[in-house]
């Protein structure tokens, strides 16, 4: 027994050891990239590392001296949010479709609408490139949100198809027997137990859209650049301004936490719905 007990600790030790390693290697580039975006240009590359130091402003001051990268951050934070709203509005029906209507085809069909998710980027761009070149929209927010909804709407279609699978039919069946249209099945009953895959979806596609960049440095200029495409305007033929590169890394990474943040509270409200009306 004793043997036993020790065997377990040693298990809990070992399990709490290499989840405090997973945690210190995941979080470790972030907070240098923090403690980088602090430190005077002169001591960014230092040997030993300098971990101690005064820190300064100005590589922010310097970020945002331009004053054009607010209007980035703006383009990044309209075309996400944007792409977001839609590919989960029209993830939700299809998803919805898919998972309660059986018709011939419909495996194909689920297939067919995930093949753009499959492909390179690089094979899609250049139609698209084309299109909105001929339409006028190179360069403009327009461009980005309908380039950015061929990879996140299969995305959605997809999860969401699967939470909705997990709901149990007879629930909406017992709805529509009182009374209940399809619609209302699906508003009353059925989308406040998936919201936990509404949250994920919703963060998943936010953070894909929010990190794009092969579409962004394509089909944008001067106008509707994003945030990625901003960083790599510091890296120059003359030298690589780290200490801007990881100030504005660092402000990327607000908006990404708060809506996790956010989204992770409707996330357990969703999973405390979902257990009652299981």
């Amino acid at each position: 027994m004793n043997i036993y007990r020790v065997t377990k600790v040693i298990n809990q030790v070992l399990i709490y050891v290499f989840v405090i390693l997973a945690v210190i290697l995941s979080l470790f580039p972030i907070v240098y990239l923090l403690i980088t975006s602090f430190k005077p240009p002169e001591l960014t590359f230092a040997i030993p590392p300098v971990w101690f130091f005064e820190p300064t402003l100005k590589n922010y001051y310097e970020v945002f001296a331009g004053g054009k990268f607010v209007k980035y951050f703006l383009n990044s934070l309209i075309v996400a949010l944007g792409t977001t709203l839609v590919a989960l509005l029209l993830g939700i029906f299809a998803g919805y479709g898919f998972a309660r209507f059986r018709f011939r085809g419909v495996q194909t069909l689920r297939l067919a609408a995930l093949v753009p998710q499959m492909l390179p980027p690089i094979t899609i761009i250049v139609p698209l490139y084309v299109l909105f070149n001929s339409l006028n929209l190179i360069d403009t927010r327009w461009a980005l949100l309908i380039s950015y909804l061929t990879f996140i709407i299969p995305l959605s279609i997809w999860m969401m198809t699967g939470f909705f699978m997990d709901v149990p039919e007879e629930l909406e069946e017992s709805a529509m027997i009182d009374g209940c249209t399809r619609l209302g099945a699906l508003f009353r009953i059925s989308l406040p137990i998936v919201t936990p895959g509404l949250a994920a979806t919703a963060i998943l596609g936010f953070i894909y859209a929010w990190n794009e960049f092969l579409y962004a440095v394509i089909l944008t200029g001067r106008d509707a650049r994003t945030l990625p495409v901003t960083i790599t305007s510091f890296m120059t033929n003359k030298a690589i301004l780290w200490g801007r590169i990881a100030a504005s890394g660092s402000l990327v990474l607000v908006p990404v936490l708060i809506f996790a943040l956010l989204a992770q509270r409707y996330l357990v409200r969703g999973l405390s719905r979902g257990a009652i009306k299981g």
